[in-house]
């Protein structure tokens, strides 16, 4: 899955030179603050997919949308049309190109803890070991960089990390490492929140013609 992740104004007014000196436990207590405060979310993102056996890597680009409690939809526009779109229950990957729709059920799949946090489920503090990290390569000057060590071992996520806006506090940028070194990195731009989405938006149906495939009936 493409996916998978993201992510008050108290530094707005202060002078650059006093900025980096928050600890990170309150670093992570501002961001938790910002997405529990936020009903639901939208942005632009830029995705790069690398390939840790290959080399390789993939470029895409699109739309994201949450809201809470638990919905997601993201939209690729590009390099080829796809639709990721969950109601809480349900999430169906459309690939309109093709045809074809995958349908997973999520209650017996939990969504990595990176992509529970921005739908609005968990807290960062108790999912994850955290750390700042003084210097990354994906950060501008005044970023915080939170590096982020899951708790509970699992596959998709390794390690974490997230460039935090200083001003918003905002993740502007997550950087995913899986069990196999396989980097997906995500930048969110144009970000949005408390929008008044309709729920509509994570409401999907199959298009008629279309070649539905339930996971949870494969392998049988």
């Amino acid at each position: 899955m493409h996916a998978a992740a993201l992510l008050v104004a108290l530094l707005a007014a202060a002078p650059a030179g006093t900025r980096g000196k928050l600890d990170v436990a309150t670093v992570v207590e501002k961001v938790q603050h910002r997405y529990d405060g936020a009903a639901d979310f939208r942005a632009r993102f830029t995705q790069t997919l690398t390939s840790a056996a290959m080399g390789r890597k993939t470029n895409s680009a699109g739309t994201v949308m949450f809201k809470k409690p638990g919905r997601m939809r993201w939209d690729y526009e590009k390099p080829e049309r796809a639709t990721y779109v969950s109601d809480g229950n349900t999430l169906w990957l459309y690939e309109p190109d093709d045809q074809q729709a995958f349908k997973q059920s999520l209650s017996g799949s939990q969504l990595p803890a990176a992509l529970a946090f921005l739908t609005g489920k968990g807290k960062l503090a108790n999912e994850f070991d955290i750390a700042l990290v003084d210097k990354s390569p994906y950060a501008a000057p005044g970023d915080y960089v939170l590096s982020l060590s899951p708790k509970v071992a699992e596959p998709q996520v390794k390690g974490l990390l997230f460039v935090v806006d200083p001003k918003t506090f905002d993740v502007r940028e997550s950087v995913i490492t899986d069990s196999q070194g396989n980097l997906n990195d995500l930048t969110f731009a144009d970000i949005k929140t408390n929008t008044k989405m309709p729920d509509s938006e994570f409401k999907w149906s199959p298009p008629s013609g279309v070649r539905v495939i339930d996971t949870s009936k494969l392998g049988r």
